[in-house]
Protein backbone atom coordinates (compact mmCIF):
# COMPACT_ATOMS: atom_id res chain seq x y z
CA UNK A 1 0.00 0.00 0.00
CA UNK A 2 2.90 2.36 0.75
CA UNK A 3 4.13 1.88 -2.82
CA UNK A 4 0.70 2.69 -4.25
CA UNK A 5 0.67 6.03 -2.41
CA UNK A 6 4.19 6.86 -3.63
CA UNK A 7 3.09 6.18 -7.20
CA UNK A 8 0.31 8.77 -7.02
CA UNK A 9 -0.38 11.27 -4.23
CA UNK A 10 -4.15 11.07 -4.85
CA UNK A 11 -4.01 7.50 -3.57
CA UNK A 12 -3.11 8.82 -0.11
CA UNK A 13 -6.58 10.32 0.39
CA UNK A 14 -8.25 7.01 -0.43
CA UNK A 15 -5.89 5.08 1.86
CA UNK A 16 -6.30 7.55 4.75
CA UNK A 17 -10.06 6.92 4.78
CA UNK A 18 -9.41 3.26 5.59
CA UNK A 19 -6.20 3.04 7.68
CA UNK A 20 -4.16 4.96 10.23
CA UNK A 21 -0.43 4.51 10.94
CA UNK A 22 -1.16 2.27 13.93
CA UNK A 23 -2.81 -0.29 11.61
CA UNK A 24 0.53 -1.30 10.05
CA UNK A 25 2.28 -4.36 11.41
CA UNK A 26 5.77 -3.20 10.49
CA UNK A 27 6.93 -0.12 12.46
CA UNK A 28 8.76 1.15 9.36
CA UNK A 29 5.53 1.22 7.39
CA UNK A 30 3.72 3.01 10.20
CA UNK A 31 6.43 5.69 10.34
CA UNK A 32 6.45 6.14 6.56
CA UNK A 33 2.67 6.49 6.44
CA UNK A 34 2.68 8.93 9.38
CA UNK A 35 5.25 11.09 7.58
CA UNK A 36 3.14 11.05 4.41
CA UNK A 37 0.07 12.23 6.31
CA UNK A 38 2.03 15.09 7.89
CA UNK A 39 3.34 16.13 4.46
CA UNK A 40 -0.20 16.12 3.12
CA UNK A 41 -1.45 18.23 6.03
CA UNK A 42 1.35 20.72 5.40
CA UNK A 43 0.37 20.99 1.74
CA UNK A 44 3.60 19.41 0.53
CA UNK A 45 3.75 16.96 -2.40
CA UNK A 46 3.89 13.32 -1.37
CA UNK A 47 6.32 11.36 -3.52
CA UNK A 48 9.43 9.24 -3.03
CA UNK A 49 11.90 12.14 -3.37
CA UNK A 50 9.98 14.46 -1.04
CA UNK A 51 9.50 11.68 1.50
CA UNK A 52 13.20 10.79 1.47
CA UNK A 53 14.08 14.46 1.93
CA UNK A 54 11.73 14.80 4.91
CA UNK A 55 12.97 11.69 6.68
CA UNK A 56 16.64 12.54 6.15
CA UNK A 57 18.99 10.27 8.08
CA UNK A 58 16.00 8.52 9.62
CA UNK A 59 15.29 6.92 6.22
CA UNK A 60 18.40 4.71 6.48
CA UNK A 61 17.07 3.13 9.69
CA UNK A 62 13.83 2.33 7.85
CA UNK A 63 15.57 0.60 4.95
CA UNK A 64 16.95 3.47 2.90
CA UNK A 65 16.02 4.68 -0.57
CA UNK A 66 16.25 1.13 -2.02
CA UNK A 67 13.39 0.12 0.27
CA UNK A 68 11.18 2.92 -1.07
CA UNK A 69 11.95 1.76 -4.59
CA UNK A 70 11.11 -1.83 -3.59
CA UNK A 71 7.74 -0.69 -2.20
CA UNK A 72 6.92 1.12 -5.44
CA UNK A 73 8.01 -1.70 -7.73
CA UNK A 74 5.84 -4.22 -5.88
CA UNK A 75 2.66 -2.31 -6.81
CA UNK A 76 1.50 -2.40 -10.46
CA UNK A 77 -0.97 0.49 -10.16
CA UNK A 78 -2.23 2.90 -7.48
CA UNK A 79 -5.81 2.20 -8.61
CA UNK A 80 -5.95 -0.73 -6.17
CA UNK A 81 -4.91 1.32 -3.13
CA UNK A 82 -8.31 0.99 -1.44
CA UNK A 83 -8.08 -2.79 -1.79
CA UNK A 84 -4.58 -2.83 -0.25
CA UNK A 85 -5.72 -0.51 2.55
CA UNK A 86 -8.64 -2.83 3.37
CA UNK A 87 -6.18 -5.72 3.73
CA UNK A 88 -3.99 -3.68 6.12
CA UNK A 89 -7.01 -2.59 8.17
CA UNK A 90 -8.46 -6.10 8.29
CA UNK A 91 -5.19 -7.59 9.56
CA UNK A 92 -4.95 -4.81 12.17
CA UNK A 93 -8.44 -5.58 13.51
CA UNK A 94 -7.57 -9.27 13.74
CA UNK A 95 -4.39 -8.52 15.70
CA UNK A 96 -6.31 -6.28 18.09
CA UNK A 97 -8.95 -8.98 18.58
CA UNK A 98 -6.28 -11.56 19.43
CA UNK A 99 -4.67 -9.12 21.87
CA UNK A 100 -8.05 -8.30 23.43
CA UNK A 101 -8.90 -11.99 23.85
CA UNK A 102 -5.57 -12.52 25.63
CA UNK A 103 -6.22 -9.61 28.02
CA UNK A 104 -9.76 -10.83 28.79
CA UNK A 105 -8.34 -14.27 29.56
CA UNK A 106 -5.83 -12.71 31.91
CA UNK A 107 -8.63 -10.76 33.62
CA UNK A 108 -10.63 -13.95 34.14
CA UNK A 109 -7.74 -15.49 36.04
CA UNK A 110 -6.69 -12.36 37.92
CA UNK A 111 -10.03 -11.13 39.35
CA UNK A 112 -11.26 -12.47 42.74
CA UNK A 113 -14.12 -14.96 43.07
CA UNK A 114 -17.67 -14.11 41.93
CA UNK A 115 -16.68 -11.10 39.84
CA UNK A 116 -19.19 -11.84 37.08
CA UNK A 117 -20.54 -8.34 36.61
CA UNK A 118 -17.15 -6.69 37.01
CA UNK A 119 -15.46 -9.14 34.64
CA UNK A 120 -18.12 -8.70 31.96
CA UNK A 121 -17.92 -4.91 32.25
CA UNK A 122 -14.14 -4.86 32.01
CA UNK A 123 -14.17 -7.37 29.15
CA UNK A 124 -16.64 -5.14 27.33
CA UNK A 125 -14.27 -2.19 27.81
CA UNK A 126 -11.43 -4.23 26.30
CA UNK A 127 -13.42 -5.16 23.22
CA UNK A 128 -14.77 -1.62 22.89
CA UNK A 129 -11.14 -0.61 22.58
CA UNK A 130 -10.83 -2.88 19.56
CA UNK A 131 -13.82 -1.22 17.90
CA UNK A 132 -12.46 2.22 18.73
CA UNK A 133 -8.99 1.55 17.41
CA UNK A 134 -7.63 1.84 13.90
CA UNK A 135 -10.14 3.10 11.36
CA UNK A 136 -12.89 3.92 13.85
CA UNK A 137 -10.52 5.78 16.16
CA UNK A 138 -8.49 7.69 13.59
CA UNK A 139 -8.27 11.43 14.05
CA UNK A 140 -9.91 13.00 11.05
CA UNK A 141 -11.29 16.40 10.37
CA UNK A 142 -13.96 17.66 8.01
CA UNK A 143 -13.13 20.10 5.24
CA UNK A 144 -15.82 22.57 4.27
CA UNK A 145 -16.48 23.33 0.61
CA UNK A 146 -19.16 25.95 -0.08
CA UNK A 147 -21.36 25.22 -3.07
CA UNK A 148 -20.23 28.52 -4.56
CA UNK A 149 -16.68 27.12 -4.83
CA UNK A 150 -17.78 24.17 -6.99
CA UNK A 151 -17.52 24.79 -10.72
CA UNK A 152 -20.67 23.50 -12.39
CA UNK A 153 -20.48 21.50 -15.60
CA UNK A 154 -23.07 20.06 -17.93
CA UNK A 155 -23.73 16.38 -18.42
CA UNK A 156 -22.33 15.04 -21.67
CA UNK A 157 -23.83 12.06 -23.46
CA UNK A 158 -22.13 9.72 -25.89
CA UNK A 159 -25.63 8.49 -26.83
CA UNK A 160 -28.28 11.01 -25.85
CA UNK A 161 -29.88 10.14 -22.48
CA UNK A 162 -28.67 6.52 -22.76
CA UNK A 163 -24.86 6.34 -22.48
CA UNK A 164 -23.23 9.05 -20.36
CA UNK A 165 -19.67 10.25 -20.93
CA UNK A 166 -17.49 9.95 -17.85
CA UNK A 167 -19.46 7.04 -16.40
CA UNK A 168 -20.04 3.29 -16.53
CA UNK A 169 -23.02 2.00 -18.52
CA UNK A 170 -24.12 -1.64 -18.58
CA UNK A 171 -25.58 -3.29 -21.69
CA UNK A 172 -27.40 -6.24 -20.16
CA UNK A 173 -29.45 -9.14 -21.47
CA UNK A 174 -29.75 -12.89 -21.47
CA UNK A 175 -26.97 -14.96 -22.99
CA UNK A 176 -26.97 -15.45 -26.75
CA UNK A 177 -29.38 -12.61 -27.41
CA UNK A 178 -27.13 -10.41 -29.54
CA UNK A 179 -25.84 -7.84 -27.02
CA UNK A 180 -22.37 -7.82 -28.55
CA UNK A 181 -23.83 -7.24 -32.01
CA UNK A 182 -25.77 -4.24 -30.66
CA UNK A 183 -22.58 -2.95 -29.01
CA UNK A 184 -20.65 -3.34 -32.27
CA UNK A 185 -23.25 -1.25 -34.10
CA UNK A 186 -22.89 1.53 -31.52
CA UNK A 187 -19.10 1.31 -31.89
CA UNK A 188 -19.45 1.68 -35.65
CA UNK A 189 -21.63 4.77 -35.27
CA UNK A 190 -19.09 6.35 -32.89
CA UNK A 191 -16.23 5.77 -35.35
CA UNK A 192 -18.28 7.42 -38.12
CA UNK A 193 -19.45 10.29 -35.91
CA UNK A 194 -23.09 9.31 -36.45
CA UNK A 195 -24.28 8.38 -32.95
CA UNK A 196 -26.77 10.94 -31.63
CA UNK A 197 -24.91 12.65 -28.81
CA UNK A 198 -21.91 14.80 -27.92
CA UNK A 199 -19.72 13.64 -30.82
CA UNK A 200 -22.25 13.57 -33.66
CA UNK A 201 -20.35 14.78 -36.71
CA UNK A 202 -16.99 14.03 -35.05
CA UNK A 203 -15.60 10.50 -35.62
CA UNK A 204 -13.89 9.19 -32.47
CA UNK A 205 -11.67 6.29 -31.44
CA UNK A 206 -13.08 3.29 -29.59
CA UNK A 207 -11.19 0.78 -27.41
CA UNK A 208 -12.70 -2.71 -27.58
CA UNK A 209 -11.64 -5.11 -24.81
CA UNK A 210 -12.81 -8.59 -25.79
CA UNK A 211 -12.61 -11.81 -23.83
CA UNK A 212 -15.20 -14.14 -25.39
CA UNK A 213 -15.61 -13.73 -29.16
CA UNK A 214 -12.64 -14.08 -31.51
CA UNK A 215 -11.44 -10.86 -33.12
CA UNK A 216 -10.59 -12.28 -36.54
CA UNK A 217 -13.66 -14.44 -37.18
CA UNK A 218 -16.35 -12.60 -35.22
CA UNK A 219 -15.73 -9.08 -33.90
CA UNK A 220 -13.93 -7.50 -36.88
CA UNK A 221 -16.32 -9.03 -39.46
CA UNK A 222 -19.22 -7.68 -37.39
CA UNK A 223 -17.56 -4.26 -37.31
CA UNK A 224 -17.13 -4.38 -41.08
CA UNK A 225 -20.77 -5.38 -41.55
CA UNK A 226 -21.83 -2.45 -39.36
CA UNK A 227 -19.78 -0.03 -41.44
CA UNK A 228 -17.23 0.85 -38.77
CA UNK A 229 -14.06 2.76 -39.52
CA UNK A 230 -11.73 -0.12 -38.60
CA UNK A 231 -8.78 2.26 -38.19
CA UNK A 232 -10.59 3.85 -35.25
CA UNK A 233 -11.29 0.62 -33.35
CA UNK A 234 -8.40 -0.50 -31.15
CA UNK A 235 -7.92 -3.80 -29.32
CA UNK A 236 -5.62 -3.95 -26.29
CA UNK A 237 -3.51 -6.74 -24.83
CA UNK A 238 -1.23 -6.65 -21.80
CA UNK A 239 2.41 -7.35 -22.72
CA UNK A 240 4.98 -8.61 -20.22
CA UNK A 241 8.68 -7.59 -20.24
CA UNK A 242 9.40 -10.88 -22.03
CA UNK A 243 6.92 -9.84 -24.77
CA UNK A 244 4.29 -12.39 -23.74
CA UNK A 245 0.69 -11.32 -24.35
CA UNK A 246 -2.10 -11.73 -21.82
CA UNK A 247 -5.63 -10.35 -21.53
CA UNK A 248 -6.29 -6.99 -19.92
CA UNK A 249 -7.26 -7.37 -16.24
CA UNK A 250 -9.12 -4.67 -14.33
CA UNK A 251 -8.59 -2.94 -12.00
CA UNK A 252 -4.98 -4.22 -12.22
CA UNK A 253 -4.38 -2.51 -15.59
CA UNK A 254 -6.46 0.61 -14.92
CA UNK A 255 -3.49 2.98 -15.15
CA UNK A 256 -2.38 1.51 -18.49
CA UNK A 257 -5.91 1.71 -19.87
CA UNK A 258 -6.20 5.33 -18.73
CA UNK A 259 -3.01 6.18 -20.62
CA UNK A 260 -4.35 4.56 -23.81
CA UNK A 261 -7.66 6.42 -23.59
CA UNK A 262 -5.90 9.75 -23.14
CA UNK A 263 -3.39 9.12 -25.92
CA UNK A 264 -6.07 8.10 -28.44
CA UNK A 265 -8.69 10.56 -27.26
CA UNK A 266 -11.07 7.59 -27.18
CA UNK A 267 -14.72 8.38 -26.55
CA UNK A 268 -15.83 4.82 -25.79
CA UNK A 269 -14.41 1.73 -24.09
CA UNK A 270 -16.33 -1.54 -24.54
CA UNK A 271 -15.76 -4.37 -22.06
CA UNK A 272 -17.03 -7.56 -23.72
CA UNK A 273 -17.78 -9.33 -21.43
CA UNK A 274 -17.28 -7.12 -18.38
CA UNK A 275 -17.18 -9.99 -15.88
CA UNK A 276 -14.36 -11.68 -17.78
CA UNK A 277 -12.23 -8.53 -17.75
CA UNK A 278 -12.37 -8.19 -13.96
CA UNK A 279 -9.67 -9.72 -11.78
CA UNK A 280 -10.59 -13.34 -11.07
CA UNK A 281 -9.46 -12.86 -7.46
CA UNK A 282 -12.60 -10.77 -6.86
CA UNK A 283 -15.56 -12.77 -5.61
CA UNK A 284 -18.34 -11.95 -8.08
CA UNK A 285 -21.05 -12.61 -5.50
CA UNK A 286 -19.69 -10.35 -2.76
CA UNK A 287 -20.82 -6.74 -3.05
CA UNK A 288 -17.86 -5.22 -1.23
CA UNK A 289 -15.27 -7.02 -3.33
CA UNK A 290 -17.08 -6.20 -6.57
CA UNK A 291 -17.20 -2.55 -5.62
CA UNK A 292 -13.42 -2.61 -5.20
CA UNK A 293 -13.20 -3.86 -8.77
CA UNK A 294 -15.86 -1.64 -10.31
CA UNK A 295 -15.22 1.69 -8.58
CA UNK A 296 -11.74 2.11 -10.15
CA UNK A 297 -13.37 1.55 -13.56
CA UNK A 298 -16.00 4.17 -12.77
CA UNK A 299 -13.25 6.54 -11.63
CA UNK A 300 -11.30 5.85 -14.83
CA UNK A 301 -14.35 6.95 -16.82
CA UNK A 302 -14.75 10.09 -14.71
CA UNK A 303 -11.06 11.00 -14.96
CA UNK A 304 -10.81 10.51 -18.73
CA UNK A 305 -14.31 11.66 -19.72
CA UNK A 306 -14.79 8.51 -21.80
CA UNK A 307 -17.89 6.33 -21.74
CA UNK A 308 -17.29 2.78 -20.51
CA UNK A 309 -19.86 0.21 -21.64
CA UNK A 310 -19.74 -3.17 -19.94
CA UNK A 311 -21.64 -6.09 -21.47
CA UNK A 312 -23.16 -8.28 -18.74
CA UNK A 313 -25.55 -11.22 -18.63
CA UNK A 314 -28.94 -11.60 -17.00
CA UNK A 315 -29.80 -14.74 -15.10
CA UNK A 316 -32.64 -17.04 -16.12
CA UNK A 317 -35.10 -16.02 -13.44
CA UNK A 318 -37.87 -13.61 -14.34
CA UNK A 319 -38.09 -10.12 -12.83
CA UNK A 320 -38.82 -6.56 -13.87
CA UNK A 321 -35.91 -5.38 -11.65
CA UNK A 322 -32.99 -5.54 -14.06
CA UNK A 323 -30.51 -4.72 -11.28
CA UNK A 324 -31.37 -7.99 -9.58
CA UNK A 325 -31.28 -9.95 -12.85
CA UNK A 326 -27.59 -9.21 -13.50
CA UNK A 327 -25.54 -12.30 -12.68
CA UNK A 328 -23.43 -11.86 -9.56
CA UNK A 329 -23.38 -8.94 -7.17
CA UNK A 330 -25.93 -6.11 -7.04
CA UNK A 331 -22.87 -3.81 -7.04
CA UNK A 332 -22.95 -3.94 -10.85
CA UNK A 333 -26.13 -1.92 -11.12
CA UNK A 334 -25.29 0.24 -8.09
CA UNK A 335 -21.96 1.48 -9.47
CA UNK A 336 -23.19 1.89 -13.06
CA UNK A 337 -24.66 5.27 -13.95
CA UNK A 338 -27.05 3.74 -16.47
CA UNK A 339 -28.29 0.31 -17.53
CA UNK A 340 -29.54 -0.57 -21.00
CA UNK A 341 -31.57 -3.78 -20.93
CA UNK A 342 -32.02 -5.93 -24.03
CA UNK A 343 -34.91 -8.41 -24.23
CA UNK A 344 -36.59 -10.40 -26.97
CA UNK A 345 -40.22 -9.81 -27.85
CA UNK A 346 -41.40 -13.30 -28.81
CA UNK A 347 -44.48 -11.89 -30.55
CA UNK A 348 -42.55 -9.68 -33.00
CA UNK A 349 -39.17 -11.49 -32.83
CA UNK A 350 -37.54 -8.10 -32.30
CA UNK A 351 -35.05 -7.08 -29.63
CA UNK A 352 -36.22 -4.26 -27.39
CA UNK A 353 -33.58 -1.95 -25.87
CA UNK A 354 -34.77 0.04 -22.86
CA UNK A 355 -32.99 2.33 -20.45
CA UNK A 356 -33.89 0.75 -17.09
CA UNK A 357 -31.55 2.90 -15.01
CA UNK A 358 -30.69 6.44 -16.02
CA UNK A 359 -30.63 8.57 -12.90
CA UNK A 360 -28.64 11.28 -14.72
CA UNK A 361 -31.00 11.60 -17.68
CA UNK A 362 -33.58 14.41 -17.66
CA UNK A 363 -36.36 11.93 -18.54
CA UNK A 364 -37.06 8.42 -19.72
CA UNK A 365 -35.54 7.69 -23.12
CA UNK A 366 -37.98 5.79 -25.35
CA UNK A 367 -37.36 2.10 -25.97
CA UNK A 368 -35.94 1.10 -29.34
CA UNK A 369 -36.69 -1.99 -31.43
CA UNK A 370 -34.07 -3.78 -33.51
CA UNK A 371 -33.67 -7.03 -35.38
CA UNK A 372 -30.51 -8.93 -36.22
CA UNK A 373 -30.19 -9.60 -39.92
CA UNK A 374 -27.58 -11.68 -41.77
CA UNK A 375 -24.70 -9.95 -43.52
CA UNK A 376 -22.00 -11.29 -45.81
CA UNK A 377 -18.46 -10.01 -45.25
CA UNK A 378 -15.55 -10.67 -47.60
CA UNK A 379 -12.35 -11.92 -45.94
CA UNK A 380 -8.97 -12.88 -47.44
CA UNK A 381 -9.97 -16.56 -47.32
CA UNK A 382 -13.55 -16.23 -48.52
CA UNK A 383 -16.94 -14.83 -47.51
CA UNK A 384 -18.19 -15.17 -43.95
CA UNK A 385 -21.69 -14.69 -42.57
CA UNK A 386 -22.31 -12.54 -39.50
CA UNK A 387 -25.22 -10.64 -37.99
CA UNK A 388 -25.77 -6.90 -38.04
CA UNK A 389 -28.36 -4.64 -36.44
CA UNK A 390 -31.37 -3.26 -38.26
CA UNK A 391 -33.01 -0.40 -36.37
CA UNK A 392 -36.80 -0.01 -36.35
CA UNK A 393 -37.09 3.14 -34.26
CA UNK A 394 -39.04 3.76 -31.07
CA UNK A 395 -41.46 1.30 -29.51
CA UNK A 396 -43.90 1.43 -26.61
CA UNK A 397 -42.73 -1.99 -25.46
CA UNK A 398 -40.37 -2.11 -22.48
CA UNK A 399 -37.55 -4.61 -21.97
CA UNK A 400 -38.30 -4.99 -18.26
CA UNK A 401 -41.88 -6.01 -19.06
CA UNK A 402 -40.59 -8.73 -21.38
CA UNK A 403 -38.19 -9.91 -18.69
CA UNK A 404 -40.84 -10.02 -15.97
CA UNK A 405 -42.90 -13.09 -15.23
CA UNK A 406 -46.29 -13.14 -16.92
CA UNK A 407 -49.20 -12.34 -14.62
CA UNK A 408 -51.03 -15.20 -13.00
CA UNK A 409 -53.66 -16.57 -15.38
CA UNK A 410 -52.02 -14.95 -18.42
CA UNK A 411 -53.09 -17.77 -20.75
CA UNK A 412 -54.77 -17.89 -24.12
CA UNK A 413 -58.24 -17.34 -22.74
CA UNK A 414 -57.18 -14.21 -20.85
CA UNK A 415 -55.36 -12.83 -23.88
CA UNK A 416 -58.41 -13.56 -26.00
CA UNK A 417 -60.52 -11.66 -23.50
CA UNK A 418 -58.12 -8.70 -23.69
CA UNK A 419 -58.25 -8.82 -27.51
CA UNK A 420 -62.04 -8.66 -27.41
CA UNK A 421 -61.91 -5.73 -24.99
CA UNK A 422 -59.39 -3.81 -27.11
CA UNK A 423 -61.25 -4.34 -30.37
CA UNK A 424 -64.47 -3.20 -28.73
CA UNK A 425 -62.82 -0.13 -27.23
CA UNK A 426 -61.28 1.01 -30.52
CA UNK A 427 -64.36 0.15 -32.58
CA UNK A 428 -66.50 2.51 -30.54
CA UNK A 429 -67.91 5.19 -32.85
CA UNK A 430 -66.41 7.95 -30.65
CA UNK A 431 -62.91 6.64 -31.41
CA UNK A 432 -63.29 5.52 -35.02
CA UNK A 433 -60.66 2.83 -34.61
CA UNK A 434 -57.94 5.02 -33.09
CA UNK A 435 -57.03 6.31 -29.61
CA UNK A 436 -54.07 7.51 -27.60
CA UNK A 437 -51.95 4.79 -25.98
CA UNK A 438 -52.14 6.41 -22.55
CA UNK A 439 -55.92 6.65 -22.72
CA UNK A 440 -56.24 2.99 -23.74
CA UNK A 441 -53.90 1.70 -21.04
CA UNK A 442 -55.68 3.67 -18.32
CA UNK A 443 -59.08 2.37 -19.45
CA UNK A 444 -57.73 -1.19 -19.64
CA UNK A 445 -56.27 -0.98 -16.14
CA UNK A 446 -59.62 0.21 -14.81
CA UNK A 447 -61.21 -2.90 -16.36
CA UNK A 448 -58.57 -5.27 -14.90
CA UNK A 449 -56.11 -5.66 -17.81
CA UNK A 450 -52.46 -4.83 -17.08
CA UNK A 451 -50.15 -3.22 -19.64
CA UNK A 452 -48.17 -6.35 -20.49
CA UNK A 453 -51.34 -8.31 -21.21
CA UNK A 454 -52.76 -5.51 -23.35
CA UNK A 455 -49.51 -5.21 -25.33
CA UNK A 456 -49.78 -8.90 -26.22
CA UNK A 457 -53.45 -8.45 -27.09
CA UNK A 458 -52.58 -5.48 -29.33
CA UNK A 459 -50.30 -7.58 -31.50
CA UNK A 460 -52.84 -10.36 -31.84
CA UNK A 461 -55.58 -7.86 -32.68
CA UNK A 462 -53.42 -6.33 -35.47
CA UNK A 463 -53.45 -2.91 -33.83
CA UNK A 464 -50.58 -0.76 -35.07
CA UNK A 465 -48.81 2.05 -33.23
CA UNK A 466 -47.52 5.34 -34.55
CA UNK A 467 -46.29 8.60 -33.08
CA UNK A 468 -48.34 11.76 -33.57
CA UNK A 469 -47.79 15.33 -32.49
CA UNK A 470 -49.46 14.52 -29.15
CA UNK A 471 -47.87 11.13 -28.45
CA UNK A 472 -48.31 7.45 -29.30
CA UNK A 473 -51.56 6.33 -30.93
CA UNK A 474 -53.00 2.83 -31.36
CA UNK A 475 -54.98 2.22 -34.55
CA UNK A 476 -56.89 -0.75 -35.94
CA UNK A 477 -55.14 -1.74 -39.15
CA UNK A 478 -58.48 -1.95 -40.91
CA UNK A 479 -59.61 1.49 -39.75
CA UNK A 480 -58.92 4.69 -41.73
CA UNK A 481 -56.63 7.16 -39.99
CA UNK A 482 -57.90 10.54 -39.03
CA UNK A 483 -56.30 13.50 -40.76
CA UNK A 484 -54.90 14.84 -37.49
CA UNK A 485 -53.20 11.50 -36.79
CA UNK A 486 -50.54 12.03 -39.46
CA UNK A 487 -47.13 12.40 -37.83
CA UNK A 488 -45.45 15.77 -38.22
CA UNK A 489 -42.84 16.05 -40.99
CA UNK A 490 -39.27 15.38 -39.95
Amino acid sequence: MIGAVLHHSDALERAAIVVVPEDFYRPAHAELFRAMLKMRDEGRPVDAISLADRLGDRLFKLGGAPYLIECMSSVPTPANVAYYAEIVADKAVRRRLIDAATRVSQLAYALPADPDEDLIERARDVFDGVAGGGRAGRQRCLRRTPASAVTMRRLRWLWSHRIVLGGLTLLAGREGLGKSTVAVDLVAQVTRGELAGEFRGEPKYVIYVNSEDARDSTIVPRLAAAGADLNRVVFLDAVTPSDDESPLVLPHDTKLLTEEIEELGAALVVLDAATSVLDSALDGDRDRQMRRGLEPISKLAADTGAAVVGIVHFGKRESADTGKLILGSIAWSQVARSVLAVARDEDTHQLVISSTKANLAPGDAPSLAVTLVPAAVDTPDGTTQVARVQWHGETTQRAEELLAAGPEGDDRSLIAEAVTWLLGYLADEKRAGSAGAGEILRAAKADGFNERLLQRARKRAHVSTHRTATGWTWTLDTAPRRQDDNPPPT
